[in-house]
């Protein structure tokens, strides 16, 4: 049983939304996924590994994705870090059936990066990004978000409540 599918358009060299310009493997994929309630997971935000190419992380291009498929659970994963964080924010607030997986950034830059977090907790996942760099150790990443000045519902969400309501049990 397929639970996520994860795309990584740095990596692929493709943007998202390329299904626009000819790729139809990508809106075959869309259909499947949306038909059957699986999620899609795209990489948003830039990649140090060798062959990257950065433009295709920008999360801008889910806006067409979102539109094109409005039943299509859409994860931006690592929130579009370090250069496309109020891309994702602004995403995440204009389409219903877009969330944010906040692994791979050090809960102690969160708010930082998402100083309006709380507003979007029930769209938002905890996620680790281990092993990676950056995430030496999963408990201390969990520990240190859970020390962020956050309501206790919004840290609910984003640890627990999201996640079910993505892939309800």
């Amino acid at each position: 049983c397929i639970r996520l599918i994860k795309i990584h358009p740095p990596h692929e060299l493709l943007f998202p939304n390329d299904y626009r310009a000819g790729v139809k493997e990508l809106e075959i994929i869309y259909r499947a996924a949306e038909a059957n309630g699986i999620p899609v997971m795209f990489h948003t935000g830039t990649s140090i590994f060798p062959g990257a190419r950065n433009k295709y992380g920008d999360p801008i291009h889910l806006d067409d994705v979102a539109v094109d498929f409005p039943r299509l659970k859409i994860l931006m994963a690592h929130g579009g870090r370090p250069l496309w964080m109020q891309t994702a924010f602004f995403l995440l607030r204009r389409h219903p059936n877009v969330y944010l997986d906040i692994s791979g950034i050090p809960p102690k830059a969160l708010l930082k990066y998402f100083p309006r977090l709380h507003e979007i907790a029930n769209k938002t996942l905890f996620g680790t990004d281990w092993p990676g760099p950056g995430v030496p150790d999963i408990k201390q990443n969990l520990d240190d978000f859970r020390a962020l000045p956050l309501p206790d519902a919004a840290r609910e969400r984003i640890l627990e409540t999201t996640a079910l309501s993505i892939w309800p049990a």
